[in-house]
């Protein structure tokens, strides 16, 4: 595992970023209290009907898996345990930094990309014996720099984003040009402010560092990942060198779900699952609000 960073001083270009809800912070820290009592959890989540309304509609979304509707914030804690309730406050906070700017399309991109990461490094996380929960939230937030600049400036940094492209311009060192910060610092500190482990803030930090060969690190989980989702078709932005699927997924060889398909194939998984989390997250109607 890397070693975390000395936290960065306070950066300009991330000053116009709304706070982390104070509910989702403090669902955090309270989940990661090995002696906190469930009723507590839910009756902190309850006191935001907002922050609770997003959360009941990630969780019956297909991004986590749920097989059966989950009505209410007790049945959530119950039935999703601890680590997936930690997961959704996450993904509630994140989407409300995003909402404001994600009809800009580089940000879209972004998002997506950040989703399908998730979705590969929870998968590979079962055959490293990471939790499959914590892998999850590493790979959604592998880009949190990202998606913090291209809140705060959606404009300039999808013009930045062109001129990278159209030039064949370092990305990170573009990045620090324009903005004094890369997005790999940024994530740095947006987790620290933010409260969030330690691994996972190193795990943002280094994830545009070579994958190591053999490491089941989450560092390593998320390197490999987020280049599997641009080898898939799902690129945020350009990269570097171009991988092939089977060079990245023999990066963690105790991963046979992955070996044992093709790319096409693997694809296919993950589209089908974005396809139904899209409509789960368009159609969803809560109407027993009395249950929350």
């Amino acid at each position: 595992m890397s070693t975390l960073l000395a936290r960065p001083q306070a950066p300009w270009a991330l000053r116009l970023l709304p706070p982390f809800p104070a509910v989702a912070q403090r669902v955090l820290a309270l989940v990661n209290d090995e002696n906190i009592a469930i009723g507590e959890i839910g009756e902190l989540v309850k006191m935001d009907p907002s922050f609770t309304a997003e959360l009941l509609r990630f969780a019956n979304s297909a991004l986590l898996g749920v097989r059966h509707e989950v009505k209410s914030v007790s049945q959530a804690l119950v039935l999703l345990g601890l680590d997936r309730v930690k997961t959704m406050a996450v993904l509630v906070a994140v989407n409300r930094m995003v909402r404001s700017s994600v009809r800009v399309e580089a940000l879209s991109k972004v998002w997506m990309h950040s989703l399908v990461t998730a979705i590969i490094a929870e998968e590979a996380a079962s055959g490293t014996g990471l939790p499959r929960d914590q892998a999850y939230t590493a790979g959604l937030l592998h880009n949190l720099g990202t998606l913090g600049l291209m809140s705060a400036y959606p404009e300039e940094y999808s013009r930045m984003l062109d001129v990278t492209q159209e030039f064949g311009f370092d990305l990170l060192q573009t990045e620090r040009d324009l903005f004094d910060i890369d997005h790999c610092l940024a994530g740095c500190y947006l987790a620290q402010d933010w409260a969030f482990p330690d691994e996972l803030a190193a795990a943002i930090t280094v994830h545009h560092e070579a994958p190591v060969m053999d490491d089941v690190s989450l560092d390593n989980v998320v390197k490999v990942s987020w280049r599997l989702s641009d080898t898939l078709g799902y690129i945020a932005f350009p990269g570097e060198k171009p991988w092939t699927y089977e060079e990245l997924v023999a990066y963690l060889p105790n991963w046979t779900s992955g070996r044992g398909k093709s790319a096409a194939e693997f694809k296919e998984t993950i589209d089908q699952r974005l396809l139904a989390s899209s409509s789960a997250l368009k159609n969803r109607r809560y109407s027993n609000r009395h249950d929350w």
